[in-house]
C-alpha cells in the first residue's frame, strides 16, 4: 500500500490526511495541520515496520507460530493483548500475598471439616462437597487462588437442568443459580478466612437478582385426588399418613420421615412415630428432636385432622412412612400430576389454616415458623375464606363418595389414557 499525503478538510477545515493500513479491519486515518507533519508520520511508520520486520525474522519459526496463535485467540476472546498483560500482573500479585497456598480439593475438604465443627447438616455438607467438587473435576489439584471468577462464570453458563420433565436440558434457572454462587462464595470465603486465597471471585461474577417467590398451594380439587389416590390401593394407603400428616396438621416431609434423628442415629424412641399424636387431646407433638432447627411444638388438631389419623391408625399406616418416593411418584402418576409443588401439603394447610385461625402468629406457631416467615414462605394469604373452609371439611367420608363418583372415574381414565399416549410415544421414538 503506497503511503502517500492527501489535501483534504476535516469538520470544514483544510487540512492534511495519510491513511495507513488497516488495523482489525477497520481503516486507519490521521490528520495533520501541514504537508511536512503527514510526511514525518509516514517516515516513523516505515521506520516502525522496519525495526518490527526485522525482529520479527530474528523469531525461531515455531514461536512466530505460537505468537500469531495466542494473539488470534485473544483478539477471538474480544481482549487487548494489554489487558491480559495487565490482569497477569494483577494475578501474580494476588499470588504473592496468598500466605499459605491450598488445592481445591484440599479447600474443600477444610470446608466440609468447618461446617461439620459447628453441626450443620451431615447430609447437607456430604451433598455440597460433592456438588463443589463437580466445578473442580479435572482440577482438583490446582491452588484455589489461582481460579478466576470468569472460569466459574463460564461453568454456571454452560450448566443444564438435568431433572426430568418439561425443563430436562434447559440452562439453570436464576434462582439455582443463586444457589450455587451461595455455595461456592462460602468456599471462597473459607479460602481467604485460612490464607490460602485474597478475593472472593464470586464477587466478581455478574449480578444475578433473585426471582420473586412464587407462592403456590393446591387447588381443592388436586388436595381431593391426592388424598382419593392415596386411598385407592394397599400399596398406597402407606403413603397416606405423609398426606395427612402435610395437608391437615403443616408438618414438614422431614419431620415426618425423621430425617433429622436418622442422621443422628438416635434411637428409635426419638423419631416421630404414633406414640407422639394423641386423638384423645387432640395434639401431635413434635420434639426438639424430630423438628427442624430445633423448634419443638405442640400442634393442636383440627377435628378433619382426628378423623383422617384415626383412620391412618386403622389401616396401620407406618411412621416413619416406607416408600415414600416410589409411593409418592405411583400417586401423581395415578391422577396424571405432572409437577407438585416442593413442601406442597404443609403450604396448603398453612393457607387455608390462616384462613379460619386469622391470626398469623397463632398459625405460624403450629407451624413452628414466625408470623413474619409465614406470610413470606407458605401462606398464599389472599385465598378466599369459603375456600379455607372446604379445605376443612374434607373428610375421609367426602373422599370415599368422591371415589365412587364419575369426576374421579374420570380422573384415572384420563391419567391412564396420557400414561399410554406417552409409552406409544417413548417406543416410537426409541425406534426411530
Amino acid at each position: 500500500m503506497q503511503l502517500e499525503v492527501t489535501k483534504t478538510k476535516n469538520n470544514g477545515i483544510d487540512c492534511f490526511m495519510v491513511e495507513f493500513p488497516p488495523v482489525n479491519g477497520k481503516r486507519k486515518r490521521t490528520f495533520f495541520k501541514t504537508e511536512q507533519e503527514g510526511k514525518d508520520a509516514i517516515d516513523e511508520y516505515k521506520k516502525s515496520i522496519k525495526k518490527a520486520g526485522e525482529w520479527w525474522v530474528r523469531q525461531p519459526e515455531d514461536k512466530r507460530l505460537a505468537i500469531q496463535i495466542t494473539v488470534n485467540a485473544i483478539t477471538d476472546a474480544s481482549l487487548t493483548i494489554q489487558g491480559v498483560w495487565e490482569d497477569h500482573k494483577k494475578q501474580k500479585k494476588l499470588s504473592s500475598e496468598v500466605k499459605k497456598p491450598l488445592s481445591y480439593e484440599a479447600t474443600v475438604a477444610e470446608w466440609k471439616r468447618r461446617k461439620l465443627s459447628v453441626e450443620a447438616d451431615e447430609k447437607y455438607v456430604l451433598q455440597a462437597g460433592i456438588d463443589l467438587m463437580k466445578f473442580g473435576a479435572g482440577q482438583e489439584k490446582r491452588l484455589i487462588h489461582e481460579i478466576e471468577g470468569s472460569e466459574l462464570d463460564a461453568w454456571i453458563a454452560a450448566q443444564r437442568i438435568k431433572k426430568p420433565g418439561k425443563d430436562f436440558g434447559k440452562p439453570w434457572g436464576l434462582s439455582t443459580k443463586l444457589t450455587w454462587i451461595s455455595l461456592f462464595s462460602g468456599l471462597w470465603e473459607c479460602a481467604i478466612a485460612i490464607d490460602a486465597a485474597v478475593v472472593n471471585i464470586t464477587e466478581k461474577l455478574p449480578p444475578i437478582k433473585k426471582p420473586s417467590r412464587v407462592k403456590k398451594i393446591y387447588p381443592i380439587e388436586t388436595t381431593k385426588q391426592l388424598l382419593a389416590a392415596g386411598l385407592e390401593t394397599t400399596a398406597t394407603k402407606q403413603h397416606l399418613i405423609t398426606e395427612v400428616l402435610g395437608c391437615f396438621c403443616c408438618m414438614r416431609p422431614e419431620e415426618i420421615s425423621s430425617d433429622k434423628p436418622k442422621r443422628r442415629n438416635l434411637p428409635k424412641e426419638k423419631w416421630f412415630g404414633w406414640h407422639n399424636i394423641d386423638l384423645k387431646k387432640k395434639q401431635i407433638e413434635v420434639t426438639a428432636d424430630v423438628a427442624k432447627e430445633d423448634d419443638e411444638r405442640t400442634i393442636s388438631l383440627q377435628p378433619v385432622a382426628v378423623e383422617w389419623l384415626q383412620l391412618c391408625k386403622d389401616l396401620e399406616c407406618p411412621l416413619p412412612p416406607v416408600g415414600e418416593f416410589r409411593l409418592r411418584g405411583a400417586i401423581c402418576q395415578m391422577i396424571a400430576l405432572v409437577e407438585g409443588i416442593r413442601d406442597g401439603f404443609r403450604k396448603t394447610c398453612a393457607t387455608h389454616l390462616l384462613g379460619i385461625l386469622k391470626n398469623e402468629f397463632d398459625t405460624g406457631k403450629e407451624m413452628g415458623h414466625s408470623a413474619k416467615e409465614l406470610i413470606r414462605s407458605y401462606a398464599l394469604l389472599k385465598t378466599p375464606e369459603a375456600q379455607s373452609k372446604e379445605h376443612w371439611m374434607i373428610s375421609p367420608e367426602v373422599i370415599r363418595i368422591y371415589r365412587k363418583s364419575r369426576a374421579w372415574k374420570k380422573v384415572l381414565r384420563d391419567a391412564s389414557e396420557a400414561r399410554q399416549a406417552q409409552s406409544a410415544s417413548e417406543t416410537a421414538t426409541s425406534e426411530d
